[in-house]
């Protein structure tokens, strides 16, 4: 046993180790942003799956998976995450009424119509919650580098 008080500096077996220093912990850290190549291939991938699941999952599936990619991008990447988040919604929704319509001009028509009433409401959702995020960050970056 040691008789002697510990005191930084020394090479005695301290509470933290014979340096007296911590290891660095990663509490608290916010992780580093995701390049937007793979926020956007998530997003292509999320009205996919949601179209297995159907209805108001589809929605919210898309409309969180926009948030996430607008949360987990970087600043910049911000640009390529609004529009992409619709854009693939549409183009999912439209593509698959396309593919099951076999048939004239009409026919064609009708199913575009119908892809596009499909995919609204997650377009709208998914547009106004990566818009939402992207406001918050832009208001709390601008907050804490006014106190600086």
């Amino acid at each position: 046993m040691c008789l002697m008080p510990y005191t930084p500096g020394t090479r005695g077996s301290g509470p933290h180790g014979p340096s007296g220093h911590r290891a660095p912990t990663r509490r608290g850290r916010p992780k580093r942003p995701a390049p937007a190549a793979h926020v956007v291939a998530l997003l292509l991938l999320a009205p996919l799956i949601g179209m297995f699941l159907g209805g108001a999952a589809f929605v919210l599936l898309c409309a969180g998976t926009a948030a996430f990619a607008a949360a987990r991008v970087r600043p910049a990447g911000l640009w390529w995450v609004l529009p992409a988040a619709p854009l693939a919604i549409w183009t999912l929704c439209v593509g698959r009424e396309l593919l099951d319509t076999s048939g004239d001009g009409t026919r064609r028509a009708v199913a575009v119509a119908h892809g596009m009433i499909d995919a609204f409401p997650a377009m709208v959702l998914a547009l106004t919650a990566a818009a939402l995020v992207a406001v918050v960050r832009r208001t709390a970056g601008r907050r804490g580098s006014v106190g600086v």
